[in-house]
């Protein structure tokens, strides 16, 4: 269910309100003008019974102008043809449009003693005008009611501007934007919320520098050790006194150290990021794909994997040669470390593409947790920001045990033929 707008809500509001007011106002105005035409009524019709000098008259009728009087004594009405049937059965009184020989009267009647007088005119032409005038009131109040309405969105679109205003702002802001909102209102309680969004605002942006800064100290503190530990292990590798168990220990603690040197060199890149722009190179991917096969081939060899291939004759991309390193490296490796059977390489244009056969059994427990866990691990969430960076997508599935990851690049002919020309240049 859509939820209502707060332009929505104000406006009805005020049309309820609107409507509360002026039920009571036209109730309070119809009285009036009913019991002010009474008067008129009475004044008008009371003065011809008193010009009628009904003290010893009976049984007479008499016309003036528009008025119609009758004087006759009620126990003789029914048998005087001067007094219209519809009148003489009246008792005291004002009777308004009641029907005398299909025509619309008002009537007063009153007694004198034992005489009855009655006044009337006939209104039938006059209740015609007063109804045309009644529907063109209608008209008029439509075309009120439509403008009422009008003014009262727009009053309602006035009231929620600035949060209108204050949405707006929110959701163009991108996430590394920071700085504060403003407001062109000054009413107390946008400035309130304005502050307090800023507010809240500064204490994220004050977490996020802390994280970045530990992320930033961190990332450099581990590259001292571990380029120490490079060195060191290289020279022990290079002793020929090492026993070939010692060398394959060296070789993990390299292996190791490598990957502990890509991880801080990407956290590096990203607690750097900051939002700001940075310097693009055009990447050979082919060339960059055939230097890490011939570094993970005795991997591939070691675990019985079968590599099939498919690739462009030239594929180059926008990025940074050690990142698209690192990220082509640690999909390669996933592939040796937690496939089996054919590992399936497609290189284009616009994709890279690596899938393989999920190990399952003994050999899965005897690898023991991966390096790259898929979405659920910190290997394929930073390869992801990566790609971020650079403005590819990434996409990871698993289906009927095949792994598959998929990076788009999303350049057309055009785009590819300008990087070519930009590197050989």
């Amino acid at each position: 269910m859509r939820a209502r707008s707060l332009r929505q809500r104000i406006a009805v509001a005020l049309t309820v309100f609107s409507v509360l007011v002026a039920a009571p106002i036209i109730g309070v105005g119809h009285w009036m003008n009913e019991r002010a035409e009474e008067a008129v009524w009475l004044a008008m019709l009371g003065a011809e019974l008193a010009d009628l000098n009904v003290d010893g008259a009976s049984d007479v009728s008499a016309h003036h102008g528009v008025l119609d009087s009758y004087v006759w004594r009620p126990g003789s009405a029914n048998d005087l043809p001067h007094v219209p049937g519809e009148i003489a059965g009246l008792a005291p009184g004002l009777y308004d449009e009641i029907l005398v020989g299909g025509r619309e009267w008002v009537v007063l009647i009153r007694d004198y003693g034992e005489t009855r007088a009655a006044a009337g005119i006939d209104i039938t032409e006059l209740e015609s005008e007063e109804e045309f005038l009644s529907v063109g009131a209608v008209l008029v109040s439509l075309v009120l009611v439509a403008l009422l309405l009008t003014t009262l969105n727009w009053l309602a679109g006035r009231a929620v501007e600035p949060v209108a205003l204050l949405s707006s702002q929110l959701q163009a802001r991108m996430p590394q934007a920071l700085e504060p909102f403003t407001t062109p209102f000054k009413e107390r309680e946008i400035v309130a919320v304005v502050d307090a969004l800023n507010g809240f605002v500064e204490r994220m942006h004050d977490h996020v520098r802390r994280e970045r800064q530990f992320v930033e100290t961190m990332s450099h503190e581990l590259r001292t050790p571990l380029a120490v530990i490079l060195g060191a292990a290289e020279l022990l590798k290079l002793s020929k006194a090492m026993e070939p168990r010692s060398t394959a220990a060296i070789e993990r603690i390299q292996h190791t150290a490598w990957d502990l040197s890509d991880l801080a060199q990407v956290l590096l890149f990203l607690s750097n990021r900051k939002g700001a722009p940075f310097a693009l190179e055009s990447i050979d991917l082919q060339a960059l794909l055939d230097k890490s096969l011939r570094l993970f081939n005795a991997d591939f060899a070691a675990a019985g994997l079968r590599v099939r291939r498919v690739t462009d004759a030239e594929v180059w991309v926008q990025g940074i040669q050690a990142l698209c390193e690192i990220v082509v490296n640690n999909l390669i490796r996933n592939c040796c470390d937690h496939g089996c059977g054919d590992v399936e390489i497609c290189l284009t244009s616009t994709a890279l593409t690596m899938s393989n056969h999920v190990v399952d059994g003994d050999r899965a427990q005897q690898i023991g947790a991966p390096k790259w866990r898929g979405n659920a691990g910190i290997g394929m969430d930073l390869i992801g920001r990566i790609c971020e960076q650079f403005g590819w997508s990434m996409s990871v599935s698993s289906t009927e045990g095949v792994f598959r990851v998929e990076i788009g690049f999303a350049l057309d002919d055009q785009a590819q033929q300008a990087l070519a020309e930009d590197s050989a240049a």
